[in-house]
């Protein structure tokens, strides 16, 4: 098992959060931003698309290999938390 964490700034263009893995995975994200919401998808994920994710939430996807999570905001400098947890 190996376990990998950070933080990264979100804004309004899609960006994928630590790469694709080769392995399945558990990815954890924290929207750390006490006002506004995040938004998860695919790599071409909107505001109006996207997976809300709200204030101060953690959420939690169960990745198969060679998959990626992309968010976005509605401002540019959203801050996101990670947590990846590889199997």
């Amino acid at each position: 098992m190996r376990i990998t964490s950070g933080t990264i700034i979100v804004g309004t263009t899609p960006v994928q959060i630590d790469g694709n893995s080769v392995q399945p995975c558990h990815l954890h994200i924290r929207n750390n931003d006490s006002t506004k919401k995040l938004f998860v998808g695919n790599s071409e994920v909107t505001i109006s698309n996207g997976l809300p994710v709200d204030k101060l939430t953690t959420i939690e996807f169960t990745l198969p290999p060679g998959e990626a999570i992309h968010m976005v905001s509605e401002d540019g400098s959203h801050s996101v938390s990670w947590l990846r947890i590889t199997e």
